[in-house]
C-alpha cells in the first residue's frame, strides 16, 4: 500500500497540470467557458476520430458509467450527454473540478471524485460501463488497475480502455533494444507490461515545463490478454499514428487512411467484458 501511495502523489502532482493543456494553450484557449471548451472538444474529437469507435456512446443511456481518467472532460461530458448516470475518478482535484464544473454548467447529471483506481473507493459490482483512455498505463500497477476495474463491474458489463502498444513502429524506432528483449521474454513466458525508461517516456507524455509523466507502461496484445484472464470476452484494435520516423514524409492524415495504424499504432484500445456466469466469475476471482 505504500508504494502504491508513492505512485499516487507522483501522479497527483504531475498531472495536477490537466492532460490537454498545451494542446489548449496551441488553440488560444485560457479558461472553461462553455466556448472554449467546444473548441478543445471539436478539437479532440477530430484528432481521435476512433473514439467513436470505441467508446459507445449511443449505448449509454440509463447506465451507470465510470469514466477513469478525466483530463480535459471531453469525453465525460460525451457520455452524460448521451444519458448515462455518469461517475468520474482522477487522482488531481483539478480534473475532478473541471468535470464538475463542465457538468453543471452544461445542466448535466453526474459526479467527479477524487481517488486512485489502483483502489477504487467504489463497492463490488458498481457500474455498467467502465471507459478509461491513457490513465492506467500511468497508474505503475497495470495489473491492478485492470483487476481493479473487474471488481467494480457488474456480471455482463464491459471495460472499455486504452493503453500504448508495446510493439509500435514508433517503440521499435526509437527504443529497439528494449522492444526486442520484451519480445524474446514474451517468446519465453513472460505477461506483462514494460516500464518505459527515463527518455522514452517524453515520447509521450510530458507536462509544459517538459518534465516526463512519473511512469509509463507499453504492453503488447499477448499480455493484455493475460492481464484480462478474468473477463469472458476481449477485443482488441491498434490504433493512431503520427508524423514520425519512419513517416516524417507523410501528413498525419494521409497515415491514418493506411493500414500502418492497425499493424504498429501508438496505441491499443480493449474492450473487455465480464462474464453473467456465477461460476466463472467465482473461478476468475480466484485466478
Amino acid at each position: 500500500m505504500a508504494e502504491v501511495g508513492n505512485i499516487d502523489r507522483k501522479n497527483a502532482d504531475f498531472w495536477s497540470e490537466l492532460c490537454g493543456s498545451k494542446q489548449a494553450k496551441l488553440l488560444g484557449i485560457s479558461d472553461f467557458s462553455p466556448r472554449s471548451l467546444k473548441r478543445f472538444d471539436e478539437w479532440y474529437f477530430n484528432y481521435y476520430p476512433h473514439l467513436f469507435v470505441h467508446i459507445p456512446f449511443t449505448e449509454m443511456e440509463g447506465l451507470d458509467v465510470l469514466e477513469v481518467g478525466l483530463g480535459y472532460g471531453t469525453v465525460s461530458q460525451r457520455l452524460a450527454e448521451w444519458g448515462a448516470r455518469f461517475v468520474g475518478l482522477d487522482i488531481t482535484p483539478g480534473a475532478v473540478d473541471l468535470v464538475n464544473g463542465r457538468l453543471h454548467q452544461a445542466g448535466l447529471p453526474g459526479e467527479a471524485r477524487v481517488g486512485s483506481i489502483l483502489d477504487a473507493p467504489f463497492e463490488n459490482e458498481s457500474f455498467d460501463r467502465i471507459v478509461t483512455i491513457g490513465c492506467l498505463h500511468h497508474t505503475g500497477d497495470l495489473a491492478r488497475s485492470i483487476d481493479e476495474c473487474w471488481r467494480i463491474l457488474r456480471p455482463g458489463g464491459q471495460l472499455v480502455f486504452m493503453v500504448y502498444n508495446a510493439y509500435s513502429l514508433r517503440r521499435w524506432v526509437q527504443a529497439r533494444g528494449p522492444t526486442a528483449k520484451l519480445w524474446l521474454r514474451e517468446r519465453l513466458g513472460y505477461r506483462g507490461p514494460l516500464a518505459s525508461a527515463p527518455g522514452e517516456r517524453t515520447d509521450y507524455d510530458t507536462n509544459e515545463a517538459g518534465e516526463e509523466a512519473p511512469h509509463l507502461d507499453v504492453v503488447s496484445v499477448t499480455s493484455l490478454r493475460h492481464l484480462c484472464r478474468r473477463f469472458t470476452h476481449f477485443a482488441y484494435a491498434r490504433e493512431h499514428i503520427l508524423q514520425e520516423p519512419p513517416f516524417a514524409h507523410r501528413t498525419r492524415n494521409e497515415l491514418l487512411k493506411t493500414f500502418w495504424p492497425r499493424v504498429g499504432g501508438t496505441d491499443i484500445y480493449v474492450t473487455a467484458t465480464k462474464s453473467k456466469a456465477r461460476w466463472y466469475r467465482y473461478a476468475a476471482l480466484r485466478a
